[in-house]
């Protein structure tokens, strides 16, 4: 019985010391993470006060202050992406904080880490969102402002689509290299 309590505990231990080290490299992770999040944060609030276009500053004007490019379609995709990258990016933010918190939390190393791989997979989800909604705010705004020119605006709206491309191709080679290592150490 003393045997079999032992197995048990040394079992216990190493799931609790793997548990403690996916918590430190997620935490690690999330540093950059956080940077990112931060970097997207400031970006996307000052595009929302610097809109495309400018504002009419004629004195005379009965609008005033408003958005020259207001009734622009594309203009209005422009804000509501670069909102969504915003409200995308402090919610990371927010759970970056929350992931800190919990860490420095009494439970033991098994829930600390069942609630931090929880978080961290919904922000690695909303990060992405909010990646995705800053390139496609960062098109429509310069579609936007270069309307006038269209040769200039599809040319700047094709290289700006072409990070969804790159994002998709990345993702496909991690996942690719995710399953080879999986057949490997089943293999061993």
């Amino acid at each position: 019985m003393d045997s079999i309590s032992a197995a048990i505990g040394g079992t216990r231990q190493d799931k609790a010391k793997a548990d403690k080290i996916k918590v430190e490299n997620i935490m690690k992770a999330s540093q950059t993470h956080l940077v990112v999040a931060t970097l997207l944060v400031t970006v996307t609030f000052a595009a929302g006060f610097t809109l495309p276009g400018g504002f009419d500053s004629d004195t005379d004007s009965p609008n005033k202050w408003i958005a020259i490019l207001l009734r622009k379609a594309v203009f209005q995709a422009f804000v509501v992406t670069d909102s969504i990258a915003f409200a995308c990016s402090t919610d990371t933010m927010f759970m970056y904080f929350i992931m800190a918190k919990e860490r420095c939390s009494p439970s033991n190393n098994e829930q600390v880490f069942s609630i931090i791989w929880e978080l961290y997979n919904h922000v690695l989800a909303l990060q992405l969102l909010a990646m995705f909604a800053a390139v496609i705010a960062f098109v429509s705004g310069m579609y936007a402002t270069l309307a006038h020119s269209a040769g200039l605006a599809v040319t700047i709206c094709v290289i700006g689509c072409t990070s969804f491309l790159v994002y998709f191709w990345v993702y496909c080679r991690a996942f690719r290299n995710n399953m080879r290592m999986e057949q490997r150490s089943r293999q061993t």
